[in-house]
């Protein structure tokens, strides 16, 4: 299953999952402590919600929950992963 994480460096703790035809959007902006709220918007399917996650940080709370994106993404589809890529030069997408 191909995909594409794009963190945001102007607006912190934003981050955008990329799959073919679908693109979830992740933005971490409320916490209390180390708990964080994401919220989770899915432009395909027209749905919203929010994701609480132990971080350090908003980019750290939208970055895990990309993580947990893809992997929950690729468990629905039953479509394994593919390998990361070994260009280091795009610094802004990973996956």
């Amino acid at each position: 299953m191909r995909y594409r994480i794009e963190v945001s460096i102007a607006r912190k703790g934003f981050v955008q999952v990329h799959f073919p035809g679908r693109l979830i959007a992740l933005e971490a902006s409320r916490h209390e402590g180390l708990v964080w709220q994401v919220e989770v918007t899915d432009d395909g399917g027209g749905y919203r919600g929010l994701v609480s996650v132990h971080a350090e940080n908003a980019a750290d709370a939208a970055w895990r929950v990309a993580q947990a994106t893809v992997r929950a993404v690729s468990g629905l589809m039953q479509a394994p992963l593919d390998p990361e890529p070994t260009d280091s030069s795009n610094h802004l997408a990973r996956g």
